[in-house]
């Protein structure tokens, strides 16, 4: 009897053994006799056909990657796909996404004393015990727990008002703050009250760390769609390489996500932020070789070229990347675009069975 080191070597390339019952059995008898033999024959096919089932059902799903980093907007286009192309959110949906609204503006709060800190912008004598009694709430409470009770969000309300808070917003593009800090908060009577439900834009603008891997599946123009987001700190970017299998398309990329079988669709996202910003800081600020006008346009395709530039070159005519200025927030801009990629998505699936 050969080894099972010879046997492997015997069988032609691309065979693969099936682990099942059927075949793990010892003795001289042949295998026939088991009076059990049918039994296991019918299940095992019964198994083999739902796996074939199963990948033909998987055949006719596209896959749409979202790969980007933190705060780059890839949740924010997940959310986009739910609102325009599934039935929003559910009632429980939106309890939760209350009380992330309730702590994104709690953080701004602390964000705004954080950055008046760093700014070395003083407060006067009045607002010391509004900022000390909220410092205390927000040290003392677990972010789950953070409710805009009637007494916190006076502490909140007078605080943002205040003189030295105007002087950090006019500086904020130099602190950390959230992007929907000034949105949430100019809201912060409508939010606060016993009876607020959060808009569709409460939850686009609304904001927490996304955590391994979400999943959404939809049907668009009578093709199912399975769009994917994961996270984009680096500690979850070691889970992307499986989601990878079979995907038709690629969006918010980084330099090695490229695949001939894919469709990279690249989202030079938060264009209305970087059109504040271009205002405040010049493009040499981050690429200094810059030599165009300190305008949004052109600043933009200096950027979008640089992204260009990262393409190999064999595939800067066979599988060109396909870029778009987006707001993840702007409902209309993204059902726009969206339908712009899928355009992009079909044709590649189209050319990779031959049909183009």
């Amino acid at each position: 009897m050969p080894s099972s080191k010879n046997a492997d070597e015997d069988q032609p390339e691309g065979y693969g053994w099936t682990c099942s019952a059927i075949l793990c059995f010892a003795g001289s008898q042949p295998y026939t006799r088991d009076p059990h033999y049918k039994d296991l024959v019918v299940k095992n096919q019964m198994i083999e056909q739902e796996l074939e089932r199963e990948k033909m059902a998987n055949k006719k799903v596209m896959k749409i990657l979202l790969l980007g980093g933190p705060e780059s907007g890839k949740s924010t286009i997940f959310k986009q796909m739910r609102i325009l192309h599934m039935n929003g959110f559910s009632d429980l949906d939106m309890i939760n996404y209350r009380y992330l609204v309730y702590s994104n503006v709690i953080q701004a709060v602390s964000q705004l004393l954080e950055g008046a800190e760093h700014l070395q912008i003083p407060f006067n004598s009045e607002y010391d015990q509004a900022v000390k009694e909220f410092t205390f709430y927000y040290k003392t409470t677990h972010p789950s727990e953070r409710e805009l009770t009637k007494d916190i969000t006076k502490i909140i309300a007078k605080i943002y008002q205040s003189p030295f808070v105007k002087d950090v917003l006019l500086r904020q593009h130099e602190i950390i703050l959230l992007d929907s800090a000034v949105y949430f908060l100019d809201q912060l009577d409508r939010i606060s009250a016993a009876d607020y439900k959060p808009t569709h834009q409460d939850v686009l603008r609304s904001r927490v760390p996304t955590a391994g891997i979400s999943e959404i599946e939809f049907a668009y123009k009578h093709v199912s769609l399975k769009m994917v987001d994961v996270g984009g700190q680096r500690s979850e970017q070691r889970k992307w390489i499986h989601v990878f299998d079979s995907c038709n398309g690629v969006r918010i990329v980084r330099n090695k996500c490229f695949s001939k079988r894919t469709a990279i669709i690249l989202f030079l996202n938060k264009y209305d932020i970087f059109k504040e910003r271009i205002e405040v800081f010049p493009l040499t600020t981050c690429f200094k070789g810059y030599a165009g006008k300190n305008v949004a346009e052109a600043a933009a395709n200096y950027v979008n070229d640089r992204f260009q530039a990262m393409v190999p070159s064999e595939m800067q005519t066979e599988k060109p990347v396909y870029s778009h200025f987006t707001n993840a927030t702007d409902t209309r801009n993204i059902d726009r675009v969206f339908e712009a990629c899928i355009d992009v998505v079909f044709k590649v699936s189209m050319e990779k069975v031959g049909f183009m």
